[in-house]
Order: C-alpha cells, then structure tokens, then sequence
C-alpha cells in the first residue's frame, strides 16, 4: 500500500520553490528543490512531473502577495501607498519579473497565472476605490479598472525596457490629475 503524501513535505516543497524563484529566477533546478527543501529528489517528482508543472504551482502561490489597504483618510493617500507598494516589489523582483514575464509571452499558462493574480490583487486592493467614492473623490462614472491598469502598465512597461521608475508621488500626480496645468 502507497503511502499517503505528507503535506508539510508538500509545502516545503513548495516553499523551496518560491524562494528559489525569489532567489535565482526561473535558473533553478528541481535537484536544487529537493535540496533546499531537504528532502529527496524522488519527493520533488512524485509531485511535479515537470520543472514547468513546479513552476506553475510555486508562481500561482508566489504571485498571490498581499496587498496593503491603506486608509489615509485621502484618496490621494491611499493611492500613495498602493502606488509606492507596487513601485517598490517591482524594484525587489526587477530580474525574476523580466523573467516570468518572458515566460508568459510563451507559456499560456504562466499568462494565465499573471493576468489572475494581477487582477486579484487590484481586486483586493479595490477598498481605496470604494473609500474614494464615498468621500466624493473621484466621479462616480470613472474607469477605475483604467485607473488600476495605468499604474501597473506604467510599472511593468517601464520595469520590462529597463526605463527608470517614477517617485511614487509624481506617479500619484499624474494619475489624479493627469498634465493639465496645476
């Protein structure tokens, strides 16, 4: 009779993975895995078939950061710092988001866990929207998933070509009130 999979095995498995992913990018190797999560390499692949089948499991985990909701008593606040949040896990991750971006141009499934987890995370983070709504801070018919979209597109556009980011503040400006003269 097989045994039964230990979870714990399973989640230092796992969790060996997504520090990998941190660590060293995509360059890792299951054998590394299996070490840094000390356990057998036969471990690793009684629960991964692939490097891509890991990968996919540890990235779904990996991307599900948490997300800060602020209550500044502002909506520009608030903004402020999901604005710097975002700006600073770009610059934490710069190398490995270069990577799983790559990856998703080729790999639906990684696309797929990109596109889910973003939208999740603005989802969670769509509480500043609502504040800023019922404080009358911004007009009730706004494209707020534009909103949202043109901070995370403005990040990965610029973090992807190796452009320089802009201060949370000035991205905060230019998002409220676009270049119209002050």
């Amino acid at each position: 009779m097989a045994r039964k999979p230990d979870p714990a095995v399973d989640a230092r498995i796992k969790q060996a993975a997504m520090t990998l992913i941190h660590a060293k990018g995509l360059d890792f190797t299951m054998d590394d895995v299996a070490q840094a999560a000390s356990v057998g390499r036969a471990s690793v692949f009684r629960r991964y078939a692939t490097k891509r089948d890991l990968l996919l499991d540890a990235l779904g985990s990996a991307m599900d950061a948490q997300v800060t909701m602020p209550d500044t008593g502002s909506f520009a606040g608030d903004l402020r710092v999901v604005v710097a949040e975002t700006l600073e896990a770009w610059q934490a991750t710069a190398t490995t988001a270069r990577q799983v971006y790559g990856e998703a141009g080729r790999d639906p499934a990684v696309a797929e866990i990109m596109r889910s987890a973003m939208r999740s995370r603005m989802e969670r983070s769509w509480g500043i929207y609502e504040q800023a709504l019922a404080r009358g801070e911004v007009r009730a018919d706004a494209d707020l998933w534009l909103l949202s979209d043109m901070l995370v597109g403005l990040v990965v556009y610029r973090g992807l070509l190796g452009k320089p980011l802009p201060s949370a503040d000035d991205l905060v400006a230019a998002l409220l009130h676009g270049f119209a003269p002050r």
